[in-house]
């Protein structure tokens, strides 16, 4: 499952599942995304492992 988090505003999202090559392509190279609340392009994606820790990211602990 991938997760985001905006670095600007704090907002933490469940993307959905994708696809496990999606966070090792580089950084030029990838696609930038927008956080929905702010429009700020510094979104960090974060690869839960399942849905126990995709909640625990969602909620701020991890």
């Amino acid at each position: 499952m991938i997760c985001a988090h905006c670095q600007r505003c704090g907002r933490r999202s469940a993307l959905g599942r994708g696809d496990s090559t999606l966070l090792t392509v580089l950084e030029e190279d990838a696609p930038r995304l927008r956080c929905d609340m702010c429009g700020c392009r510094r979104v960090r994606l974060f690869r839960a492992r399942g849905p126990a820790e995709m909640l625990a990211f969602l909620t701020g602990r991890i």
